[in-house]
């Protein structure tokens, strides 16, 4: 690369990493070595998070991740993690019929029941 073009990609880095040819191109090689291995690392990252949001809205339903993914496996709805994870941010009720299929196809996502919580009691130590 010339300078010209060295510089262009340096803009706006700090100190003499911006305006000093050799630092500036140390600097820049680096950074395009940055931006290749994490354009990889966002994708990672984005199926990461869809697999969060999925599954903090399956458990509003008393369905974990795992089990609502079977589930959906076994009724045969093809829907990819990242459509789920919308529909259970923007469209609850879409998303708590989609729990509800998933929950009739696999016997082991029956809601667990809990103990009832004593109210009214408090311990002050």
């Amino acid at each position: 690369m010339n300078k010209d073009k060295i510089f262009k990609l340096a803009k706006g880095f700090r100190g003499r990493a911006k305006n000093c040819i050799r630092i500036a191109r140390e600097r820049v090689e680096k950074a395009l070595q940055y931006s290749y291995r994490d354009r990889r690392t966002k994708k990672r990252d984005m199926r990461s998070l869809w697999i969060e949001r999925i599954n903090a809205g399956s458990r509003l339903h008393g369905v974990n991740y795992n089990n609502f993914m079977h589930g959906l496996m076994k009724e045969n709805i093809q829907l990819n993690r990242k459509v789920l994870s919308e529909l259970s941010m923007h469209e609850p009720y879409s998303f708590k019929a989609l729990v509800d299929i998933s929950q009739n196809a696999f016997p082991g996502n029956k809601k667990a029941v809990l103990p009832p919580r004593k109210e009214g009691i408090s311990v002050v130590l």
